[in-house]
């Protein structure tokens, strides 16, 4: 216990490195894996929840894989009086196969109405092209804790 109170600022130091290091390969594995293993989903916009003081703003969305329904958050790209009306419009969320929690959602490509299943979505962006240089554009998952937990 005497080793913990003498040297609490070392291990929270390590701690954080160990925090912004996992955080890091978890971007990096996204990037280099999202081709291979990655899958569409239709994700639904359901709140906005502000952080800071007044600095920024995260999006709190839902999407459905098979039965099960994850919820995720991504960064507002857009001044949050445009945000409110992007509730209960849906978009597309881009997630690996190998790790369901570390997903994407893209909120400058709209999803249709008519696209029900996320198979008639990955044939949707198959047909569509100009889609591509968008996905390529990976923005941030953020750190582990905003997805796991």
């Amino acid at each position: 216990m005497l080793f913990l109170k003498k040297n609490y600022i070392v291990i929270l130091f390590f701690l954080m490195i160990g925090i912004f290091a996992y955080d890091y390969f978890i971007k990096k594995d996204f990037k280099n894996n999202y081709r291979e293993t990655g899958e569409y989903a239709v994700g639904t916009i359901h709140g906005i929840k502000e952080y800071g003081r007044g600095t920024g703003y995260y999006y709190l969305y839902t999407f459905q894989v098979g039965n099960k329904e994850y919820k995720g958050r991504c960064d507002g790209e857009m001044p949050f009086s445009k945000g409110p009306q992007n509730i209960d419009k849906r978009f597309l969320v881009l997630y690996l196969k190998n790790n369901i929690h570390s997903n994407v959602l893209y909120i400058e490509i709209p999803v249709h109405d008519s696209i029900k299943n996320n198979s008639e979505l990955e044939k949707w962006v198959l047909r569509h092209p100009e889609v591509n240089p968008k996905l390529d554009a990976i923005p941030g998952t953020g750190f582990f804790f905003e997805n796991y937990f």
